[in-house]
C-alpha cells in the first residue's frame, strides 16, 4: 500500500517543473528556523587571529517567543572563534576572506557556551535587512540568494518559495516575483513584488505577457497534488478498516 502512494506522488510531482526548496539546503534551514539560535543583519567590527566579532543590528523575528529572544546576547556583540579559518557562504563583493566593516546576515548556534557560524554566514551589500541583496541582481543572481534576500526583506513574513528547475524564476505563494528573463537592473522591492499590477508589467515589458502556459500548469499541479492527497487518505482508510475485520 505504501509503495503505491509513493509511486503516485512520484509519478504526478515528475508532471511539473515547479518544486520547492530543496530540505538540505542552509537557506532552507534558515527559513525553518532549523539549528539555530539567532538569526540577524550586521557588521564584522573586529577581526584577529584568534576569533571575530560581529555587531547585530537587526534581529530576524523567524521566533518571537520570550525564550528565543533570551538567547541573543544582552549587548548584541557576538564572539566567534575562528578554529583554523572561516569563510563566507556567499558574498555580494565576491571576497574569499572576512574584512572588519564587512555587512553579514549571521546565523548562529550556542554550543558549550561559544557561538558558532551554523546555516551560514552571508556577506551582503548594506545593512539595511529591508533592501540588502546577497547577490548582485545584473549578474544572474542563483534561487537561493534571491529567496534568502526576500526572506530578510520581509523580516521573515516571506517563507513560502518555490522555483522552477531550470532555476530562472522564483515564485512565492504560486505568484511569480523574479524571472531572470526580465532583465532587470535591481530587484523588485517588497511592495512592488506584492502589486501583482507591477508584476503583470514586468511580463508586459519582455514580451512575456500573461505567461498563461506557466501558470495553467501551476493551477494543474496544484489540482494534481491535491487528489494525490486525498486519494493517499482514502487508501489509508481502506487499509486501517481491512486490518480491523482481520
Amino acid at each position: 500500500m505504501r509503495r503505491i502512494i509513493v509511486c503516485f506522488i512520484c509519478f504526478f510531482m515528475m508532471l511539473g517543473n515547479i518544486k520547492l526548496v530543496s530540505a538540505d539546503t542552509k537557506i532552507n534551514s534558515i527559513i525553518k528556523n532549523k539549528n539555530q539560535d539567532v538569526l540577524f543583519v550586521g557588521t564584522i567590527s573586529h577581526i584577529s587571529d584568534d576569533y571575530f566579532v560581529i555587531i547585530a543590528k537587526d534581529y530576524i523575528n523567524i521566533e518571537s517567543t520570550a525564550e528565543a529572544i533570551g538567547k541573543r546576547t544582552e549587548n548584541h556583540r557576538y564572539v566567534i572563534m575562528r578554529n583554523g579559518g572561516i569563510s563566507y557562504t556567499s558574498s555580494y563583493h565576491g571576497k574569499t576572506t572576512l574584512e572588519e566593516g564587512d555587512y553579514v546576515i549571521a546565523s548562529l548556534k550556542k554550543m558549550k557556551g561559544k557561538w558558532i557560524i551554523s546555516n551560514g554566514l552571508y556577506e551582503v551589500d548594506n545593512e539595511d535587512y529591508q533592501t540588502l541583496s546577497v547577490k548582485p541582481c545584473d549578474k544572474s543572481p542563483d534561487v537561493q540568494s534571491i529567496i534568502l534576500k526576500y526572506f530578510i526583506n520581509s523580516d521573515g513574513r516571506m517563507n513560502k518559495f518555490s522555483s522552477l528547475s531550470n532555476k530562472n524564476k522564483v515564485y512565492y505563494r504560486g505568484k511569480k516575483i523574479y524571472d531572470a528573463r526580465w532583465n532587470m537592473k535591481k530587484y523588485l522591492t517588497i511592495e512592488e513584488i506584492r502589486n501583482s499590477e507591477k508584476l503583470k508589467q514586468m511580463d508586459h515589458k519582455t514580451s512575456l505577457v500573461g505567461d498563461t502556459e506557466e501558470k495553467t500548469s501551476y493551477k494543474i499541479r496544484k489540482w494534481i497534488m491535491l487528489a494525490v492527497d486525498v486519494l493517499a487518505v482514502v487508501m489509508i482508510v481502506r487499509l486501517l478498516k481491512k486490518r480491523k475485520k482481520n
